[in-house]
């Protein structure tokens, strides 16, 4: 989240989400070589892997599953907030996969894009299931989503005050995001941390491309004015 802070920050030219062919977005980083040759290396294994999958290879289905559950699972979560439903999600995205292998296109999405696709889908729809039988929970109910263990092993390389520094950061995009709409949550998350492009986003979400930058604007917007507002607390209650 570091990225999505600092694109927030005032006085700083938008960060655009990072992918190496985003058109209209010529001042994204552009990969290196090295990062280039191991995501074509990748998305070929995810295509050999998919194929085997398609077969009803279930060691390949295990593989997959390890893979991308973990990211998919941590999407879900940023959406859903709430651990249950979660595992109820990825359950019926891994099914639709094993079901749906074969109907893949590498030629139209990457194996990723695909995946979130489905898992945005299913997601939105448990969500709706589940605020029809209870009311949702508060936000910041969940502010974590993939475990604190990396969190805490970061921290144990910073001293004790940048750690800190970096926690509260953490709790207070945590809880701007929790603040969010499930389909602008959707954008920023695809956007910053799983590194979408705007039209990669589109699919995933089966929004339009403007919808989507649209989103990502009003999104940005009441993130950045959040932020402000809680340094500005903040900045008050220390006085």
């Amino acid at each position: 989240m570091n990225r999505l802070a600092l694109s927030l920050a005032p006085d700083r030219d938008p960060i655009a989400p990072r992918h190496p062919a985003a058109p209209g977005l010529s001042h994204a980083r552009m990969p290196a070589l090295g990062e280039a040759e191991a995501e074509a290396r990748e998305r070929a294994e995810d295509v050999a892997l998919l194929r085997r999958v398609a077969a009803r290879d279930r060691a390949a289905f295990e593989a997959l599953y390890d893979r991308y559950a973990p990211r998919l699972g941590g999407y879900a979560l940023r959406l859903l907030r709430d651990r249950d439903l979660v595992d109820e999600v990825i359950d019926d995205v891994m099914l639709a996969v094993w079901q749906d292998a074969a109907r893949f296109d590498p030629a139209v999405a990457r194996l990723s894009t695909w995946l979130f696709g489905i898992t945005h889908h299913k997601a939105l729809t448990r969500l709706a299931r589940s605020a029809a039988r209870r009311e949702a929970p508060p936000p910041g109910a969940e502010p974590g989503a993939d475990g604190g263990d990396g969190d805490e092993q970061q921290d144990a390389a910073l001293d004790p005050e940048q750690a800190a520094m970096g926690r509260q950061l953490g709790a207070a995009l945590a809880d701007a995001l929790a603040r969010l709409s499930p389909d602008h949550r959707a954008v920023i998350e695809l956007a910053f941390a799983e590194g979408q492009s705007y039209q990669e986003i589109a699919a995933v979400t089966g929004a339009p491309l403007n919808t989507v930058k649209t989103r990502m604007f009003h999104a940005r917007k009441h993130l950045a004015r959040f932020l402000r507002w809680r340094a500005d607390r903040d900045g008050r209650t220390t006085r």
